[in-house]
């Protein structure tokens, strides 16, 4: 005999003494304590790995003398025996004014790989702010704004993790 017949078997057999109707929260039918101990003994299902990150550079530039260098890392291989899948990185620019520009594709970042790039490169003339779209889980990304050939004052450009899916209705933190 399984596990779950005999916890339900001694259940149907069982009586459950409710003192009064303030119990604290213990149920004291037998219908109430079945849905309970189905919880406990039947299986969690396995979630659906999400094979996607979303980064954002809040600032990027390559206007007045200035050029921004970006690095989109998949980190999908490390010391635990992680292991993530290849994907390409879908780069989307978002302007301070002018035009839209429209979005570019990298190719495909092995795991434990990365794709660097300047902006200068992507989207000649452009400021604003960028968001990437990773189809890997553990993507990561760095940038680094500078004059150009970096002679003379840099900044670095941590990427956030964005959620995957992105409402109106909460308060975005990211805890970084």
């Amino acid at each position: 005999m399984n596990l779950t017949v005999l916890v339900l078997s001694l259940l149907t057999a069982a009586t459950v003494y409710s003192a009064s109707s303030s119990n604290n929260g213990v149920p004291g039918e037998i219908a109430e304590l079945k849905p309970l101990i189905e919880q406990v003994i039947n299986p969690v299902p396995t979630p659906t790995p999400v094979n996607k990150t979303r980064l954002l550079f809040p600032f990027a530039t390559n206007q007045t003398g200035f050029d921004t260098a970006i690095a989109i890392s998949n980190t999908g291989q490390d010391s635990t025996g992680t292991i993530g899948i290849a994907g390409t990185a879908t780069i989307y620019f978002f302007p301070n004014s002018g035009a839209p520009i429209p979005p570019f594709t990298t190719p495909s970042i092995a795991t434990g790989g990365q794709y660097l790039n300047l902006i200068s490169a992507l989207a000649p003339g452009f400021q604003g702010y960028i968001e990437v779209v990773c189809n890997f889980p553990f993507g990561h990304g760095f940038g680094l704004v500078s004059d150009l050939g970096a002679r003379n004052l840099a900044a670095t450009i941590p990427a956030l993790v964005l959620p995957i899916q992105r409402t109106n209705t909460a308060v975005e933190s990211v805890g970084q």
